[in-house]
Parts: structure tokens; sequence; C-alpha cells
């Protein structure tokens, strides 16, 4: 998973100030009712919710701040769901140009950022928050920090200011949590970035942000107006944030759009992401429309050289992480005589098995049910392979190979 990751995630720094959205709409909620009459848009709140959130960078001498961090925050009841746009993903601009996104913010502000994001993802998207460095900062002290475990060392004198976090259980201020969400190392890329905000989304829920006191968030309201644009009526933020201060961590789910990393000269573009357009499309379906849809990342695979062809087994795991899936183990299985390939239903999930043939595996796959090869199983059993852990054992026979040709 985390060399798929890696591929798409050679943009530069990307942060997701997601902590600001619930933040700074908790803290808008508590004086909501003093800029009540103000003529700015106000979202229905019977239903799912579409809000842009945008971070700016804090570059030296630049003469446009562009958005270091693009994400659509999809806000219900009880539900939150964050799509974090790669900021140098390429995008159609309104007059067919295409450039990466978050040059939107430059070329037109946050109304075409708003704009040009909706085209890209096929959903109207009426309202947005933009926030930077500063602000976030700010934010974060005034709520006296954030305690969580940083579970090792994080240092890079490379930006600015200097990331130098220690290991351990800790209260970071505000100027460390945001090298918190902005550390990148080149193990884990973007994908250890992205779960590292999530654990600081995790512990401010923890931490309770809407038992602070009035004075607190009146300061915090404050603090808000300085950093925060957008287009929601303080109304409505008050609302929203209604329906955050309750929300626990598990229901917090956090995607990213999809693509490959592609290089070519200055002149032709440069370094940039080119999305994935159909998982893309499902990743909307279920992260804005609310659709009950599968997608690759949620399909766990283990896949197992039942052919004694060396390396085909590897060779299918790469093809299965390019496209998304999450490949959980490989190895070898009980014997190499397989003359069939067969794809092991464990969790009986129709939608992830027809997922898993129709993106990746278009050979003559055979789906069983584990007690249909029961002497399998029992053999794999032997060699420390089981379904736990898994929704799909693929078995590579000799068939695939012939297929291949």
């Amino acid at each position: 998973m985390i060399q798929s990751r890696r591929r798409q995630a050679e943009q530069r720094r990307r942060v997701l100030f997601i902590a600001l959205l619930l933040v700074g709409s908790i803290a808008v909620s508590a004086a909501g009712y003093w800029w009540y009459t103000s003529r700015v848009a106000s979202p229905p709140l019977d239903e799912r919710v579409h809000v842009l959130v945008l971070g700016l960078d804090s570059v030296p001498g630049a003469t446009a701040r562009r958005s270091d961090t693009i994400f659509v925050a999809s806000l219900r009841e009880g539900d939150v769901r964050l799509l974090a746009i790669p900021r140098d993903t390429h995008v159609k601009f309104p007059d067919g140009r295409v450039e990466k996104v978050n040059a939107a913010y430059a070329f037109g502000g946050a109304e075409l950022a708003r704009k040009v994001i909706s085209t890209f993802l096929g959903i109207e998207i009426k309202y947005y928050i933009v926030i930077d460095y500063d602000g976030f900062e700010k934010l974060v002290d005034l709520m006296g920090g954030v305690t969580l475990n940083v579970e090792k060392p994080l240092k890079d004198d490379k930006t600015k200011p200097p990331i130098d976090i220690a290991a351990g259980t800790q209260k970071l201020n505000g100027k460390m949590a945001l090298g918190y969400i902005r550390y990148r190392d080149n193990v884990t890329g973007d994908l250890g970035r992205l779960q590292r905000q999530r654990q600081l989304i995790e512990a401010l829920l923890r931490q309770g942000v809407r038992e602070k006191s009035l004075n607190n968030l009146q300061q915090l309201v404050t603090t808000a107006q300085q950093y925060i644009e957008t287009n929601l009526a303080p109304v409505s933020l008050y609302r929203l944030a209604q329906r955050l201060q309750t929300l626990r961590p598990e229901q917090v789910q956090i995607k990213q759009i999809p693509g490959e990393s592609v290089c070519k000269p200055p002149k032709e573009g440069g370094c940039y992401i080119e999305p994935d357009p159909v998982r893309t499309a499902q990743l909307v379906n279920k992260m804005l429309r609310g659709m009950e849809v599968v997608t690759a990342d949620e399909v766990r695979v283990k896949v197992l050289n039942g052919s004694g062809v060396t390396g085909i087994a590897r060779r299918v795991a790469e093809l299965l992480r390019n496209e998304g899936f999450s490949v959980v183990h490989v190895g070898n299985a009980d014997r190499f005589d397989y003359t069939q390939s067969y794809i092991i239903d464990i969790t009986g999930d129709a939608k992830k098995i027809e997922l898993l043939r129709e993106r990746s595996l278009r050979s003559l796959f055979k789906v069983v049910k584990p007690e249909e090869l029961s002497a399998t199983i029992k053999g794999l059993a032997t060699k420390g392979v089981t379904g736990d852990g898994a929704d799909v054992i693929l078995i590579i026979g000799q068939d695939f190979q012939s297929t291949q040709k």
C-alpha cells in the first residue's frame, strides 16, 4: 500500500488543516449569534453539506499565495468525510487550460477554486473556508495546545520554521502542531502525513473542545476572524458546529484523490499528479454523495504463488497495489501445481469480488468459497497462511501466465 501511495505522492509539501475545520467552527458556535444578520450564504441544515477547505502556504517573496492544502469536507449529523486533493493534481480551468489545482486560488481566489474543484469532482460545492499557517498556530495556542503521542522523533531543518519534535506523549503548542502535520519523510511520504493528521483530529475530539470556557471560545472567535475567509453565514457555522460537538473519532473518514505522478521537462509542465478518473468518481460517490460504494483500498488481498513461476505473486501484488488495492500478504501457496487460478472469497462480500475482477483480474480466475477448497485451506494453514485480515486470497495458477502473453 505504501509503495503505490508513494508513486502518487511526489507532490511538494501538502498540509491538511483538518483541525481548524473542527476547532474554528466550534469556536464560532459559541458566539454565532453575534453575526446572525450577516448577508452571506447559508446552507440547508437537514442534508449533507459540502465545504471546500483551503490551507494557504507561506512563501517569502511570493507574489500570489497558492493553496498548499485542499480538501472537501462533507458534513452531516454524526458523520464527517474529508476528501483530500493533492495540490499538484492536474485539473481543467474554466478557460480550458489545464493547471495544477493549487493555482486556482492564486488566479482567482476562493471563488475560482470552488468552481474549478466543483467541476473536477462533478459535484456542486457552494461553501468554502480559507485559513493560513498563522491562524492555525494561534487557534491551537488559544485552545491550550493539543495532547497526543508522537510515535517517533520528527526533525526537518529544511522547512521554515524547522520541525523538531521529540517522541512520546506531550502537549503540542501551535507551532509544534503545525510542524507535526507538515512533516513528511521519505519512507511513509504523504501516507504517513495523512495518518498524523488523523491522529491530530482524534486527539482534539478526545480532548473535548466543547468544554472550553465561554471566554476562551470568544478569544478563538476573535482570532478566527483575522485568519478565516468564508462565504458561510455565522449562523450556519454555529449550526454546523453543533453537528461536530458530539463527534467521535470513528465517525471521521479521510480519503485522498488517487492519481499517478508524472514528470516532464519544465516547459511541458514539470511534475504533476494525473488523477485517476474512475477511482476518483468512486470516491466522490462514496465520500461526498454518501453512496454505499466499495473502493479498492477497502479490499484486503493475500496473493499466493501456486504456479511455481518465480516472482509471479510479487508481480500480481504490484499490479493490485497500482490499482489501489490493499495487499496484506505476498507469498507461496501450499504447492506449485495449481493449473487453475482462484479467488477465495473469505468474507463473502460480492461487491469487493466484483471490483477486484473488473479492475485488475480479467483472466480466468475462479471464485470459490473456502469450503469448496477445504484441502487447500488446510494446506495453507500448515504454511501459516490463513484468511485472517483478508477479504480475498488469490492463488495464481499456471493458467494465469498464459493469459498474460
